[in-house]
């Protein structure tokens, strides 16, 4: 049995490829029933030596809708849709003998999920290139579903704050005053408009973990905070303040090295 490639491209033209993890443990699961992938698909521990990638998962997910089989695909998509929940930041906490659960935690989860799940859904019906993400770095594709849906509340919340262009998407204030000395003074309006596509363009091409810093800072999330129940950067990366603080860094560099580049260009 032949392993399809993907089909969904980077930025530079190249395709997006399975780790090679994900592709040996395809290989040798070929020869295994499916209810032997199923008992497998069950065990939550990582550290399990029987543990299946999630990876996997969505690849095997993806291979029922040759054969039809809809008991099949659910019993995958069950497992799958417990597994994107439990890779977001918990909603509840225990306080005392109680549980407490954040509603605004709550549906930016259930977003994500809901997120993902029509992914799945819809491509089932037709290939979905956005699906080829999540057979790479499943959990790395959950957390920017979800940094997405998080930007969105947060932006419905500041509704009455100035901070998105309808045509050009968001450039709020904290990423404009970094590139300050960038932007030339008394623009016109629609100068005013072009900078912002600039930097809008600059940011997308930014590498995955320096994007999803900028997209965090967008949405008005702290490095860290200390504040009960607020989510943090380091906490929703799950990486250090330090390596949360060199990321930015060097998104706020690329940035400017893009903007610089293109006002030479004569762009």
């Amino acid at each position: 049995m032949n392993i399809d490639p993907l089909q969904k491209r980077k930025i530079s033209g190249e395709l997006y490829t399975r780790r090679s993890i994900t592709t040996k443990v395809i290989k040798e699961s070929l020869g295994w029933s499916f209810d032997e992938l199923i008992d497998r698909a069950s065990i939550r521990d990582r550290r399990h030596s029987d543990y299946i990638p999630s990876e996997v998962l969505v690849y095997y997910l993806r291979q029922t809708k040759s054969d039809n089989a809809d008991g099949r695909f659910i019993r995958l998509y069950d497992i799958l849709r417990d597994r994107v929940e439990a890779a977001c930041p918990r909603a509840s906490r225990h306080v005392g003998d109680k549980i407490h659960e954040d509603a605004r935690l709550a549906e930016i989860r259930d977003a994500t999920v809901d997120h993902v799940t029509e992914l799945m859904f819809t491509d089932r019906q037709n290939y979905d290139e956005q699906l080829d993400i999540y057979e790479v770095v499943f959990d790395k594709a959950v957390r920017s579903a979800h940094i997405t849906k998080l930007r969105k509340v947060n932006r419905r919340e500041n509704a009455s704050e100035d901070v998105e262009d309808a045509v050009t998407g968001e450039v709020r204030a904290v990423v404009e005053a970094a590139l300050e000395r960038y932007k030339k003074g008394d623009l016109t309006a629609e100068d005013d408009l072009d900078y912002r596509i600039h930097v809008r363009r600059a940011i997308n091409a930014l590498p995955t973990d320096e994007r999803e810093v900028i997209d965090l800072m967008l949405a008005d999330i702290p490095i860290e905070t200390n504040k009960d129940g607020e989510r943090s950067m380091t906490e929703l990366l799950g990486c250090v303040e330090k390596t949360v603080r060199n990321r930015r860094d060097r998104a706020f560099a690329k940035i400017r090295q893009a903007l610089a580049l293109e006002v030479d260009n004569g762009k």
